[in-house]
């Protein structure tokens, strides 16, 4: 009975904070929005595809801290475009677990495939987004799987 009551109010408190449910079809003002997180993917993929480094690191919240900073993720991309140059970004999958209007939480797989070869890899990760001042970045990811 404790537990049945426990989700009951838990239920109760996030209906009032903006969650999309996808128990039903979704509104016009979901599914732009939706779209608008999908969008956010495009810009990472042309940032591989461009082999931009500093577009790349845009993407991610100045103050990203999980699994890496920002600083770290723009040494990471500088060397991984260095080696490897231009890169395609693929998803494979992607499945939203939560959508609101300046947060969203992704369950993602994608793949990146070099010129060469050597730098191809694929991930599995749920990403938190959030919007500022108009833009999604990424304020943290963990990998699953």
């Amino acid at each position: 009975m404790t537990r049945a009551l426990l989700l009951a109010v838990t239920a109760l408190a996030f209906a009032g904070c903006g969650w999309i449910s996808f128990q039903r079809p979704l509104s016009d003002d979901e599914l732009r929005l939706e779209r608008d997180v999908r969008s956010y993917y495009t810009e990472v993929a042309a940032a591989f595809a461009t082999g931009n480094a500093q577009a790349l690191t845009s993407l991610f919240d100045p103050s990203i801290t999980e699994p890496m900073t920002r600083p770290d993720i723009a040494k990471w991309a500088e060397d991984f475009f260095a080696k490897h140059g231009r890169a395609g970004f693929k998803i494979v999958s992607l499945d939203f677990e939560q959508l609101a209007y300046e947060r969203a939480v992704v369950d993602i797989r994608y793949r990146v495939t070099t010129p060469d070869g050597q730098g191809s890899f694929a991930g599995s990760e749920i990403d938190t987004l959030v919007k500022k001042n108009g833009r999604w970045y990424t304020a943290r990811w963990e990998k699953t799987r």
